[in-house]
C-alpha cells in the first residue's frame, strides 16, 4: 500500500467508527487531536478517502427487495454510455453502481419497497438503455455482511466482528426526522449534527436523540466509507460463487474461512444463479489469485464455479435509498 502506517491506522479507526472523534482516535493511536485532526484532513484532501455515509438495514426501514443486476453492454458510445450512468447516478433506488472487468461491465443495485416499485424501476433502465443490453444476470440479496479493513493493521479479524444489512423480517418505527437524519448521513455521514439540525429544521439535541435510537436499534449499524483504490494502491473485486448448499456446516467453514481474512470485507448471501458475492480490497491481481487458489482448495466440495470481477470505478455505493437528495 501506498500509504505509511500511521496513516493506514487512522483509516482504520475510522473503519471502526466513521464517526469517531479526533480525541478518541488520539486516545487510541497514542498522539494528539491536533495530529489526527491534520493528518484526516490531508486523506481526505488528498482523495484516499471518497465518501462517508451509513450502513443502514434495509429491511428495518422497509425496503425488502434488494436485487443486484449484472449487465453487459454492447454498441455504446462514449458519450451514450457517460449519460447512461449520470441517469443509473441519478436515481435513488439505485444505490450500487460498480463499473467492472470481467464477468459483466456493470453491477447495479436496485432497492424497492415492493416488487412494482422494482419493476417500475428495472423497466425504465431498460426502456431506455435495453438496446445496448446484451447479457442481463439477476441476484437477490439474502444478507449484506461487512467485515473490518484489518489489512489496514495488517491482522485477521480475529473477533470476527461483523455489521450487518438485510436479513430482518421486521419493520422499525421511524420518524420523518429519523428517515431525513439517514438521507443526509448517506450524503456525508460526518456530517456534524448542527448541520443535520440546520438542514433539517430541528435542534441539535434532537438529532442527537434520534440518531442514539436509530443505533440502538440498529436501523444504522456503523458509518463507513469508501476509498480510491488507485491512490491506495490497492485492488477491488466483487466475485461471484456457485455453491453446493447440502452440506451447511461447510458452508458455515466457509463464512469462518471469509470472517477472519484481512482482505475480504463484505460478504453478500444471494439468491438466484449464484449464492454468494465476496467484495475483496487486495494489493494486486497476484494476491487475488493465491486467495481463490486456497479458497477453491480447501471448499473445493462445496464451490462449483466462481467468476471474477475486477471494479475499476464505483459511481455509488451504500445501502440505501437517499429519500430526501434535496435536503
Amino acid at each position: 500500500m501506498k500509504l505509511s502506517k500511521y496513516y493506514q491506522k487512522i483509516l482504520y479507526e475510522l473503519d471502526r467508527d466513521g464517526r469517531v472523534s479526533y480525541s478518541e482516535m488520539a486516545r487510541r493511536l497514542h498522539s494528539t487531536p491536533q495530529s489526527i485532526k491534520y493528518n484526516y484532513q490531508k486523506l481526505a484532501d488528498d482523495g484516499f478517502i471518497k465518501h462517508f455515509w451509513a450502513f443502514i438495514d434495509y429491511d428495518l426501514v422497509g425496503y425488502s427487495f434488494f436485487w443486484g443486476y449484472w449487465l453487459k453492454f454492447t454498441g455504446l458510445t462514449k458519450e451514450k454510455e457517460h449519460k447512461m450512468y449520470e441517469d443509473f447516478a441519478d436515481n435513488q433506488n439505485i444505490p450500487i453502481i460498480m463499473r467492472c472487468d470481467g464477468y459483466a461491465d456493470v453491477m447495479l443495485g436496485i432497492i424497492a419497497k415492493d416488487v412494482f416499485h422494482h419493476n417500475e424501476v428495472l423497466q425504465s433502465i431498460f426502456a431506455k438503455y435495453g438496446k445496448y443490453i446484451t447479457a442481463s444476470e439477476l441476484v437477490v440479496d439474502l444478507g449484506f455482511i461487512k467485515f473490518p479493513r484489518s489489512y489496514l493493521i495488517g491482522q485477521k479479524n480475529k473477533e470476527k466482528k461483523f455489521f450487518t444489512s438485510g436479513g430482518v423480517p421486521k419493520l422499525a418505527r421511524l420518524s420523518d426526522t429519523d428517515r431525513k437524519i439517514m438521507s443526509l448521513l448517506q450524503i456525508d455521514g460526518r456530517m456534524e449534527f448542527t448541520e443535520i439540525a440546520r438542514r433539517i429544521g430541528v435542534t441539535p439535541a434532537l438529532i442527537h436523540k434520534q440518531y442514539k435510537k436509530l443505533l440502538e436499534q440498529k436501523v444504522i449499524t456503523k458509518i463507513t466509507y469508501t476509498i480510491d483504490y488507485e491512490k491506495m494502491g490497492l485492488k477491488l473485486f466483487r466475485n461471484l460463487f456457485k455453491i453446493v448448499q447440502y452440506n451447511q456446516r461447510r458452508v458455515r467453514d466457509l463464512y469462518d474461512f471469509c470472517a477472519v481474512h484481512p482482505n475480504i470485507i463484505n460478504y453478500v448471501k444471494v439468491m438466484g444463479s449464484w449464492q454468494l458475492m465476496l467484495d475483496i480490497e487486495i494489493e494486486s491481481r497476484a494476491a487475488l489469485r493465491d486467495l481463490m487458489r486456497e479458497i477453491k482448495h480447501e471448499f473445493k466440495d462445496i464451490i462449483q464455479q466462481i467468476e471474477v470481477n475486477e471494479v475499476y470505478k464505483i459511481d455509488k455505493f451504500t445501502q440505501m435509498a437517499i429519500e430526501y437528495p434535496d435536503l
